[in-house]
């Protein structure tokens, strides 16, 4: 079995407490936070580890991957003085496939229901059912009855023909049970994966960006993710495999100077626009086998753009043509946010509307009390998304007792949580 079997039941502490985990090319992160009364969530304790062992999405070495993973989640514990046995897992859109299809169901003679919605939701996984693939969310991005379209929610509605666009989102299955099994060895059970890109939107995206539609890209260390959102729904993944990495290396490789100078260079100094006096402010650069102490040698900030520059126009070029391929590209608007580590550099957001002819701003996570303001910037856009998707998923709390039924599952909780087709 590659998934372990979790409880039915929830304990009143497991009730009230929601985590997520994110998994990423530069770091691991945990997020924990804690359901108050009123309903609201409130963030108890964030723990961060430098990440080793997976490659786009995708996991090299198992042992390092885990250590980090164990890392990051007791630090979060430790800060909210909680214990862990399930959380929330963000995936890349590099494992991830993303298709919307078209299904009808016949509904003559009484008007739509619940079990309507997850027979047309069943309709759209079989159209597209694979062995190799896992699905991770099912979107219904509209709905038509007998001709009548932009019905939002179509429960109640009588018709002959119930029609729905419906985008769904899979994974390849071996990476998805890797991650599950380097998650079991830090003891924690997978409550459900995630897209990182929808999590960022979660987390990120006000209101009317939702409805009126916006583009948001992800800007991680090893790819950039972009999602279209649209009449509040998810209606577009895909990424790009190229981020902020990419830059470090452009920056080490030029100027000879180790990998951490490098990303040191590009966080303090590094910009994707020129500036008037960049020319003349000059920065010391440590060269590969100096000895402790060696000034090296000298650059301006205007040249160290230079070499950062063509990298960011590379990303947004290669977004732009993603995003020119797909029917949602125009009806999403000009609407852009920019989240993610990488999206922290100076000039980002006016680098990229300058190509993609958008207008944006830089995404930090909103929705969520108790988050410091250290935490509450790009790089932690997805991890605070899960609390939110987590929050979603569990419904009001209502702190019943667990059920007195088999506490066993032979597929787990991520098993039950796939064929329900959240």
């Amino acid at each position: 079995m590659y998934f372990r079997s979790v409880r039915r039941g929830f304990s009143k502490a497991s009730e009230s407490v929601i985590a997520g985990l994110d998994i990423g090319a530069s770091k691991v992160c945990c997020a924990i936070a804690k359901i108050e009364a009123s309903g609201e969530l409130r963030v108890a304790g964030i723990g961060y580890h430098g990440s080793r062992g997976i490659k786009g999405g995708t996991i090299i070495d198992m042992e390092a991957l885990q250590s980090a993973v164990a890392q990051a989640v007791h630090m979060a514990e430790d800060a909210a003085d909680v214990t862990l046995s399930e959380l929330y897992v963000a995936i890349s859109p590099a494992i991830c496939a993303s298709k919307t299809v078209k299904v009808e169901l016949p509904v003559a003679g009484h008007p739509v229901d619940e079990t309507d919605i997850k027979k047309i939701v069943q309709l759209a996984i079989g159209s597209v059912h694979s062995e190799a693939l896992m699905g991770i969310h099912n979107i219904p991005l509209s709905y038509e009855i007998d001709g009548i379209t932009g019905v939002r929610d179509p429960r109640g509605m009588f018709g002959d023909m119930l029609r729905s666009k419906i985008h769904m989102i899979f994974a390849n299955k071996t990476p998805l049970r890797n991650i599950t099994a380097c998650v079991e060895r830090a003891h924690l059970d997978v409550l459900g994966f995630v897209a990182s890109v929808y999590a960022s939107g979660l987390s990120t995206l006000v209101e009317d960006e939702l409805d009126l539609g916006v583009t948001l890209l992800d800007m991680g260390a090893g790819s950039t993710s972009i999602g279209i959102f649209y009449g509040g729904k998810l209606g577009y993944v895909d990424q790009i495999p190229i981020g902020g990495a990419h830059v470090t290396s452009d920056i080490a490789r030029c100027f000879s100077t180790p990998l951490n100078q490098a990303e040191r260079l590009k966080t303090l100094h590094g910009s994707a626009m020129i500036s008037p006096t960049g020319m003349r402010e000059m920065i010391q650069v440590p060269q590969i086998g100096d000895e402790s102490g060696s000034k090296g040698v000298q650059i301006s900030k205007g040249e160290l753009t230079q070499v950062i520059r063509p990298r960011i126009e590379e990303i947004f070029e290669t977004v732009r043509v993603k995003l020119a391929s797909h029917p949602m590209y125009k009806i999403a608007g000009r609407r852009m946010v920019l989240t993610g580590g990488a999206s922290l550099m100076p000039g980002m957001v006016e680098m990229a509307g300058m190509i993609l002819d958008k207008q944006g701003r830089l995404g930090k996570p909103l929705h969520l009390q108790g988050m410091t303001e250290g935490a509450r910037i790009p790089s932690f856009a997805s991890t605070a998304g899960l609390l939110i998707y987590g929050q979603r998923q569990r419904g009001p709390v209502t702190f019943a007792p667990p059920r007195k039924e088999s506490l066993r599952n032979p597929l787990g909780r991520v098993g039950e949580w796939f064929r329900e087709n959240i």
